[in-house]
């Protein structure tokens, strides 16, 4: 598992970001051993999550197939017109279902110039999980706010000028309210990129702090029983 073969890739890749640079042979060859790089690097650490983090993920987590974690470096060009079609970077979502919502997981990001890191949060398709996170976060604001602390991250994500239409303006949770993803990750310079065991370690000391947050948004997205819908919209 090499890191510095995966960044080197992902510059070479945004440097030449055409089909024509990505299926020649040699940069292809290129592609399949930094991808082999991640996956190993995947495999290793949705087994250490698994060692630090609550049974709700780590009782699945072990038994899923690392390179099924992973997202595709070609962009789907129906919803990314304009762009160029790669993406050059390396990410997987580490959860016992990529494409679903509970259990919560956590998400590892390598690129080069400083951008890569390690993190969760809860991501919403739909206006009814925005509504039900939100509405979760409510009700229980006190829990959100010492896990949050407990994390040490700052909160990022897409967020409204105002507290959304129908929560009350005075809400204690209301600048958290205003998000319309919830996310927290500890970033990862280059410099950082060496040794596999430190990369673990680091993460495995992440998910301590994290794993409040995490299971809170997990217990959000599966919190049972129907939600009223907010009066005047939904804000998003």
């Amino acid at each position: 598992m090499d890191f510095e073969r995966m960044l080197r890739y992902c510059a070479l890749l945004e440097q030449n970001n055409t089909r024509s640079w990505f299926h020649d042979p040699e940069n292809h060859r290129l592609y399949t051993d930094a991808k082999q790089d991640f996956i190993d690097l995947v495999e290793a650490l949705k087994l250490r999550i698994a060692d630090c983090c609550s049974p709700d993920l780590a009782e699945r987590l072990i038994f899923v197939e690392a390179k099924t974690l992973l997202y595709r470096i070609p962009r789907d060009m129906r919803v990314n017109k304009g762009k160029p079609p790669y993406n050059p970077r390396w990410s997987a979502y580490l959860a016992a279902d990529r494409h679903s919502l509970t259990p919560v997981g956590y998400y590892v990001h390598i690129q080069p110039g400083d951008r890569s890191l390690f993190g969760t949060g809860a991501w919403c398709e739909s206006p009814e999980t925005l509504l039900r996170i939100r509405t979760y976060i409510s009700e229980n604001a006190r829990r959100f706010k010492r896990a949050l602390d407990r994390c040490g991250y700052p909160l990022t994500g897409e967020r409204l000028k105002n507290v959304p239409r129908g929560f009350d303006p005075a809400d204690p949770a209301g600048e958290y309210l205003k998000f319309k993803d919830w996310l927290v990750a500890r970033p990862f310079p280059d410099a950082a990129l060496g040794s596999l065991d430190a990369f673990l370690d680091a993460a495995a000391e992440t998910v301590a702090r994290m794993e409040p947050l995490r299971r809170f948004f997990s217990d959000a997205f599966s919190d049972a029983g129907p939600r009223p819908l907010v009066p005047g919209g939904r804000g998003r």
